[in-house]
């Protein structure tokens, strides 16, 4: 995927660089299940959903991993699983916790990313654009690539053995997880929050802050 960025610069698939600004997530994002003084949230059960397709989204994204990343809820019906999540990123990137309207492809494990050129959408078993003119252009000799791999965990253990980085890097999978975890806690809360990624935490905002950890069960301890 390419670089979502505002500014027009170019990475890994060229193309879709500078058309895309935003980024509709087609299963949604984790609900993860809260009890706040005893309550238990409503929001939903603890996130077993698929999340291949967040790591993409942010390596795709390529937020400044020092900027705050603001996160709005909005309540589309009656129903609190038909919330949306928007993360909005410092360099002009939005992302929706939602399928882009009427978009077939990105049902399973995938994403549409649109912009001013156009959109593509993606996942396990297809991808298209619109315009079709957009998958044709060739990525130029500046632009970022990726190794192929057809294994997560394969990938990992070849990556033991050669000490090769693996395909998906640390970071983004920490920044990944986290960006899945403040959203959920935005659905239990059912409000907007403001994540500071340098110091992990909600920026002035105790209430939030109480939710990225669970008190543990004596004796256990970190």
């Amino acid at each position: 995927m390419g670089n979502i960025s505002s500014n027009g610069s170019r990475s890994a698939s060229g193309p879709l660089t500078r058309s895309s600004q935003e980024t509709f997530e087609q299963p949604g994002i984790a609900r993860p299940c809260f009890e706040q003084d005893g309550a238990r949230d409503s929001t939903g059960g603890i996130a077993e959903s698929e999340h291949d397709d967040d790591d993409i989204i942010q390596w795709t994204v390529n937020p400044d991993p020092a900027a705050p990343i603001e996160v709005t809820y909005e309540n589309q019906g009656n129903r609190p699983d038909s919330a949306v999540i928007h993360y909005r990123y410092s360099n002009g990137a939005v992302v929706h916790s939602t399928g882009y309207p009427g978009e077939p492809v990105g049902g399973e494990g995938g994403a549409c990313f649109v912009g001013t050129e156009g959109r593509i959408a993606v996942d396990r078993a297809n991808i298209i654009s619109y315009p079709a003119s957009i998958l044709k252009e060739p990525l130029r000799p500046g632009d970022s690539r990726v190794y192929h791999a057809d294994s997560h965990s394969g990938n990992f253990l070849e990556c033991v053995r050669s000490r090769r980085p693996t395909i998906c890097h640390p970071e983004t999978a920490v920044y990944t997880i986290n960006a899945i975890l403040i959203g959920g806690i935005s659905l239990a809360l059912r409000r907007a929050l403001k994540w500071d990624p340098l110091k992990s935490e909600f920026i002035g905002d105790e209430q939030a802050n109480r939710l990225l950890s669970y008190t543990p069960r004596p004796p256990w301890r970190f």
